[in-house]
């Protein structure tokens, strides 16, 4: 009896490894959305909103005044220069008077009082000279000259009047010309009263005759 063939072992190829099953593709939209970004970041408050009404005012004052004194300041500083660079300082009201330039021809006025006139009559009354002085009386002649003998202006006395000191005789000599160092004054022959063109533009001249 024929020996058995020995079993030949049965070869079973391995089996190819198996794939694992792909999961399917996670599906994403085709547009993002994206929030939007704000127009302006949030505010965080300003330091001026924080601050109350009377404080806003108080500050607004301060930096105003602060302003001012500035401008003051300035202003002071170059005001001060400008005297100083001009060489310009405080005079005397004769001394400005002196400086200012001829405005045009000006008038002066006055009084004559006769010392010894108008006894016997009543305060106010209509008076005039009499004796030695009978040329003062209503109408004569009152003569500027300027300082080199030039007569530059004529006036006249007006009708006189009684007064406590005696017969007073007011006058107005107007058209005389400027620009002389001093001027005289003569009403009549009587002598004359020499006085600056700052006095004369003043007036209010005072004569006196008699004892």
């Amino acid at each position: 009896m024929p020996a058995p063939e020995s079993a030949q072992p049965t070869h079973v190829p391995a089996s190819e490894p198996v794939p694992d099953p792909v999961a399917p593709a996670a599906s994403f939209p085709d547009t993002i959305q994206v929030p939007a970004m704000p127009a302006s970041p949030p505010s965080r408050g300003s330091r001026w909103a924080r601050l109350s009404r009377s404080t806003i005012l108080a500050l607004g004052v301060g930096m105003g005044a602060a302003a001012m004194g500035a401008c003051w300041l300035t202003s002071s500083l170059l005001d001060d220069h400008e005297v100083k660079a001009s060489g310009a300082g405080p005079s005397s009201p004769a001394t400005a008077a002196a400086e200012t330039p001829a405005q045009g021809p000006f008038s002066t006025d006055g009084t004559l009082t006769l010392t010894e006139s108008g006894a016997g009559l009543a305060t106010g009354e209509p008076c005039s000279g009499t004796g030695g002085y009978s040329d003062i009386d209503f109408g004569t002649q009152v003569n500027v000259t300027d300082a080199d003998g030039t007569l530059v202006a004529i006036g006249s006395l007006d009708l006189g009047q009684k007064t406590d000191e005696g017969c007073a005789f007011t006058f107005t000599v107007d058209d005389i010309a400027p620009g002389s160092k001093f001027y005289t004054v003569e009403v009549s022959h009587r002598g004359g009263l020499t006085q600056t063109e700052a006095d004369l533009r003043a007036g209010g001249l005072a004569f006196t005759l008699g004892d």
